[in-house]
């Protein structure tokens, strides 16, 4: 099982290892373009018969790799084995500026990773434009003054910690943190002793740096998978509805979410109207600024944590064994709402709740399947209405029987009312198991489902 620890680093209190995160992000983006650059310029030189002063300095330096290694091969597309050893055979100043060799090799992989992948998503843009919101552009520069690097388990080391009790006895105390350049090193006591560290991402984070430790642990105790099935859809006033087939519902409330997100954009817009008074400038950065994303960015985040664990323990109380999430490909890129329900629709990170749910889900036992969900809050789930794929070819129009009516309420073909959510989830798991509600012919328990909300998953602050 792998594991991921999140420690954000600060000039205060891990000052080596900031000085050192700060220069290597700096190094990687300096290589990161160069490696782009050669990229570029092959692809673009490659059948010219009149060639610009870059691409004549690029393929000056292609013809020394070929008189190196005459046996190799450098295409159009130069793979990754091609750029590393013509950063090596031109004895690039940017490979050899100081990052660790294993760091600065996968920042070229990157770069060569990226080039390839644009080639892919042209091939399947070409076949489908729909798939895309527009043409995949060539990758280009870095602009920022720092990238993401990659430090690998053969230059940072995790060493594990014991402190001597009164009886003389060792106990574990956690894991020590070590970087290549420092003498620093950093006590991580929540880590498990069985724990091996696999790689370290070090990322620029609103004006400090966020490492990102991937672990190897043990594998987690696999229990029995429960009978019950639960569908779950995204949303916004509520951020999600779970129905089971044990007749249980739930919604999470998005107010507090909701309200953030206004409070952020707005402080945000008031302090960059203070920076940019007086000039022509329209971004702009500094340490308030940067305050209130981190800010923002951490109780989002822990929302998002604190909801996903307890979808978990709420599936896990009625034995649910699969798992069904409503997904929408390209939802947010078409949004057609207005700039208030937009900004709304945007500020809530549904993709990083429904990974969220997926690795706790499988830490679980509980199987999750990802399900298109069109047309899912226009059906009646009561009278089982068709609901075809949106835009595919050949499908007939979807006629409904029921509807939504005012806010958050749908009604029947019976006349019945039920909650809108609920009914959008019971039809996602619908979509994925048809025969899921066979035999349910009272929907009642979609009428009045349980409300968890940001109190409720703030118990201690709300006590305090």
């Amino acid at each position: 099982m792998y594991l991921a620890e999140r420690i954000v680093i600060t000039k205060d209190v891990h000052r080596q290892f900031y000085e050192l995160a700060d220069r290597n992000a700096r190094l990687a983006k300096q290589l990161y373009n160069a490696a782009i650059f050669r990229l570029r310029q092959t692809f673009t030189g490659w059948e010219k018969d009149v060639r610009t002063e870059n691409e004549k300095e690029v393929f000056r330096e292609l013809d020394l790799l070929k008189e190196r290694y005459p046996k190799l091969k450098a295409g159009r597309v130069l793979s990754y084995g091609v750029l590393e050893k013509l950063m090596r055979v031109t004895r690039n100043p940017d490979f050899y500026a100081g990052l660790p060799m294993q760091s600065a090799q996968a920042v070229v992989k990157s770069a060569a990773t990226d080039f390839r992948n644009w080639l892919a998503a042209g091939k399947v843009y070409r076949k489908d434009p729909s798939v895309f919101p527009g043409r995949p552009r060539m990758p280009g520069y870095c602009k920022s003054e720092k990238k993401t690097y990659t430090i690998t388990n053969q230059d940072a080391v995790l060493y594990p910690v014991y402190e001597q009790r009164e009886d003389g006895r060792d106990t574990y105390a956690g894991m020590q943190l070590k970087f290549p350049g420092t003498r620093q090193r950093m006590l991580l006591p929540h880590l498990p002793g069985d724990a091996k560290l696999k790689e370290v991402k070090v990322r620029p984070y609103y004006g400090k740096y966020l490492l990102i430790l991937v672990l190897e642990a043990g594998e987690p105790p696999v229990g029995e998978a429960g009978p019950e099935i639960a569908g779950i859809d995204l949303g916004t006033d509520n951020i999600a509805a779970i129905v089971t087939t044990d007749h249980a519902s739930r919604v999470y409330k998005g107010g507090a979410v909701l309200s953030r997100n206004r409070l952020f954009h707005k402080e945000k817009a008031k302090a960059a109207a203070v920076l940019t008074k007086g000039t022509s400038r329209r971004h702009v950065q500094s340490k308030h600024l940067d305050f209130l994303s981190q800010k923002h960015d951490c109780f989002v985040r822990d929302m998002m944590h604190k909801i996903s664990t307890d979808i978990i323990r709420f599936c896990r109380e009625h034995e649910v064994g699969t798992i069904v999430i409503g997904t929408n490909p390209l939802w947010k890129q078409k949004s057609k709402m207005d700039a208030v329900r937009n900004q709304n629709f945007e500020g809530i990170p549904h993709a990083a709740l429904r990974w969220m749910i997926t690795y706790k889900a499988q830490t679980a036992g509980i199987r999750v399947v990802l399900q298109e969900e069109s047309y899912t809050s226009k059906a009646d789930v009561t009278t089982r209405d068709r609901m075809p794929v949106y835009g595919k070819k050949g499908e007939k129009e979807a006629v409904f029987s029921g509807k939504r009516v005012g806010r958050g309420r749908y009604r029947c073909a019976d006349g019945s009312l039920i909650n809108a959510d609920c009914n959008g989830a019971a039809n996602i798991l619908r979509k994925a198991f048809p025969d899921a509600w066979d035999g349910t012919d009272d929907f009642r328990f979609l009428a009045y489902p349980g409300s968890v909300s940001f109190r409720t998953l703030n118990r201690s602050r709300a006590a305090a």
